[in-house]
């Protein structure tokens, strides 16, 4: 009964349906999981707040990791499986849980995301440039300060001096914002959108706009839409939501992967500047070869499609 009236109603109140379940659950979550932090890391509650200021010690930066797990599982992956159980009679059908779209598409969704790095390098580059109005000069200074203290807090999260700690860092720097933002994002409110502007390509565009914003790294934010974008398309395209989970996996896991193997400073010095200054031309290079594999995609995609269908009528 609560489902068929949760799948009927109107986008805006299935968004504000999605938006309560991620409070509540945020709330929960995270005053639970905070006072669980004292006798866990042996820590006093007034001292959580102060944690930001003392990034070059290990046991705060491992602190900061468990906070960061619990608000990816309470802002994003529980209530964006809490809505899609309650919204949609065959949630997991829905979302394609099933299917990982083939071998074919899972390694052009590599590549794509491997080409992908000079061409977000020069939007980065070029976002980072961009200046508000003057009459707007004290909340650019907020916005850049914000973007500062996340750059030190991703620092000291990439530092690594085990596999172990590889390991780790991985499942939450890759592994989990990968599949609960995906779920949340492309799972839960594209359709929403898609259903409201009654119109595919606006729906992914608006969800992979409120999928950047909701980083609050805004001299990031082109980058990040574009990355929002391709996820999806990636969704729409395959019906699976393993496709864009498998694509910001590999983007997020390509930094923690090399940060292990490499450091810092050579990330800083070769991979973030791969397709910036005198490497433009990398970045029309990926561009077009980015192109390129979206479109075998979604050829490999459509067959795959028509495949099923071709089976569905001729089997005997």
């Amino acid at each position: 009964m609560v489902r068929r009236i949760l799948s009927e109603t109107s986008p805006f109140v299935q968004l504000l349906f999605l938006l309560f379940l991620s409070l509540l659950t945020f709330l929960i979550i995270t005053f639970s999981g905070t006072l669980l932090a004292v006798p866990l890391f042996h820590i006093k509650l007034s001292q959580i707040n102060e944690l930001a200021g003392h990034l070059d010690e290990p046991a705060t930066v491992g602190i900061l990791k468990y906070l960061q797990f619990l608000q990816s599982l309470s802002l994003f992956l529980i209530p964006s499986l809490l809505f899609l159980f309650l919204t949609r009679d065959r949630w997991s059908r829905f979302i394609g849980l099933s299917s990982t779209g083939g071998w074919v598409a899972m390694t052009l969704v590599i590549l794509i995301m491997i080409f992908l790095i000079p061409v977000n390098n020069v939007l980065a580059g070029w976002n980072s440039k961009l200046h508000l109005p003057q009459s707007l000069s004290g909340l650019e200074d907020m916005m850049r300060r914000m973007e500062d203290n996340a750059a030190q807090l991703t620092q000291a999260f990439l530092k690594m001096n085990s596999f172990g700690a590889f390991l780790i860092n991985l499942a939450i720097v890759a592994v989990l914002p990968a599949l609960s933002e995906e779920l949340m994002f492309r799972g839960a409110i594209q359709p929403i959108f898609i259903k409201w502007t009654r119109n595919v390509h606006a729906g992914i565009l608006i969800t992979a706009f409120l999928f950047s914003f909701f980083h609050f790294q805004f001299f990031g934010l082109i980058p990040r839409w574009v990355l929002g974008v391709i996820f999806g398309y990636l969704f729409y395209w395959s019906k699976t939501i393993w496709l864009p989970v498998l694509a910001h996996f590999i983007n997020n896991g390509l930094a923690v992967t090399v940060y292990y193997i490499y450091g810092s400073q050579v990330v800083e010095q070769k991979v973030d500047t791969i397709g910036t200054a005198d490497d433009w031309s990398l970045a029309v290079v990926g561009f077009v070869l980015v192109g390129t594999l979206l479109y075998l995609l979604r050829r490999e995609l459509d067959e795959q499609k028509k495949r099923r269908t071709d089976r569905f009528f001729y089997k005997d």
